[in-house]
């Protein structure tokens, strides 16, 4: 009897000190009630999602990848199922294509995408939609050729935007996973804005992917979210956006680029070689970025001549064929575009040069100098700029011959 008694003291003993260790937990951590929910609820979300005609169950049969992606998430960890994000109705879920809007996720994530909204990506589709190469292409290829990478600013009919899974990939929309560089690279690669090309094989990315330690050597997130945040990047200068950008004061005539003040460059400037600090002098990153903006302002001069020759054999009327003689351009009709609306087909062997010199070798010289890639700065870069611009030449001085 004495030792059932001593049991049943202990035993109170210790429910009163873990009622007490819960309590403080709950009002002195930050989320502790929100902890303490979850533990709480935990037993009825494991039963709810183990009946064979829950969704769980059902997708557990159908969606084997999909569910084990979903139960090594986060999402699994704090007691969220399918309905939590698709809803319970069948018919609205085939509606939208499986698809959850950024709305649905902001009930948890409302900072996140808050932030987002403020972001370049949150324009990607937007951009897309009024694009006159995207308009030029069949409904498939517009569908997998190009809003593959630009649904990641989706609006959805809640007025929500972003693609959240763009960046936080299947079911198992991992945070981790999304701070890795592979992330980035599903859409920041190729011929026109080749970053991802140019990171590999920097030393930023030769030293990063030998261990990847970010505290040590860095990746994307690095340099553009240094802090972490879903909003705007604002420590980037001339190298910004596919085309990149110049400073009002020096804008040259009809490039399609962005054109910014010298008080934001000063200050874009500023914020990033706070990012180089931690691993490089202020003169070291200084310079260095330095010699990169005199390459894009190189880049820029060499795309200025070829707008000019060409234009000049328009306003001579020597294109061949002119643009009224050709299919409509979806944005400007028949009207001469060079760079922003110019369209990679029904045009020119000139213009189809200048296509390559602006869209594709432009952007790989001055984002190649900006992540430190000798490689595509110079053979992928510079060098095929003045390859298509010798080609330029010798067309222009062809159609004047033959004009005549």
């Amino acid at each position: 009897m004495m030792g059932v008694m001593r049991f049943v003291r202990y035993a109170g003993i210790g429910v009163l000190v873990l009622v007490i260790a819960v309590g403080a937990f709950w009002l002195l951590h930050p989320t502790g009630g929100v902890v303490v929910q979850r533990i709480a609820e935990r037993p009825a979300f494991l039963w709810r999602i183990s009946g064979e005609k829950s969704c769980e169950g059902c997708h557990l049969k159908i969606d084997s990848g999909m569910d084990k992606q979903w139960r090594e998430s986060v999402h699994f960890r704090v007691n969220v199922g399918c309905a939590d994000c698709h809803g319970e109705d069948h018919e609205a879920v085939f509606a939208e294509k499986g698809k959850v809007s950024a709305g649905v996720c902001g009930k948890c994530h409302e900072k996140e995408v808050t932030a987002f909204a403020e972001n370049g990506h949150a324009d990607a589709e937007v951009a897309v939609l009024s694009d006159a190469r995207f308009l030029a292409q069949s409904l498939a290829m517009q569908e997998e050729g190009c809003m593959g990478c630009h649904s990641v600013g989706e609006r959805f009919a809640d007025g929500s935007v972003g693609g959240c899974n763009g960046c936080h990939p299947g079911h198992e929309f991992s945070s981790a996973m999304a701070r890795e560089p592979e992330a980035c690279q599903v859409c920041h690669g190729g011929p026109d804005h080749p970053v991802m090309e140019a990171y590999k094989t920097s030393v930023h990315g030769v030293l990063y992917y030998n261990d990847r330690d970010p505290e040590k050597s860095p990746n994307c997130v690095t340099c553009h979210m240094p802090n972490g945040a879903h909003g705007h990047v604002a420590n980037i200068g001339l190298g910004a956006v596919f085309t990149g950008a110049v400073l009002e004061d020096e804008y040259l005539p009809h490039l399609a680029m962005k054109r910014i003040s010298k008080e934001t460059f000063e200050a874009n400037r500023k914020e990033m070689l706070q990012v180089c600090a931690p691993c490089h002098s202020a003169r070291f990153s200084r310079e260095s970025l330095e010699r990169a903006d005199a390459i894009k302002r190189e880049a820029d001069a060499i795309v200025a001549e070829g707008y000019a020759i060409i234009k000049s054999l328009y306003d001579d009327k020597a294109l061949n064929p002119m643009p009224e003689d050709r299919p409509a351009n979806p944005v400007v009709g028949h009207a001469f575009e060079l760079g922003g609306q110019q369209l990679y087909e029904n045009t020119s062997e000139i213009e189809q040069a200048f296509f390559r010199l602006f869209k594709f070798h432009h952007a790989t010289t001055f984002k190649g100098a900006y992540h430190h890639s000798p490689d595509y700065t110079h053979w992928e870069g510079i060098v095929r700029m003045k390859m298509e611009m010798d080609k330029i030449r010798s067309e222009a001085k062809r159609l004047r011959i033959s004009a005549k």
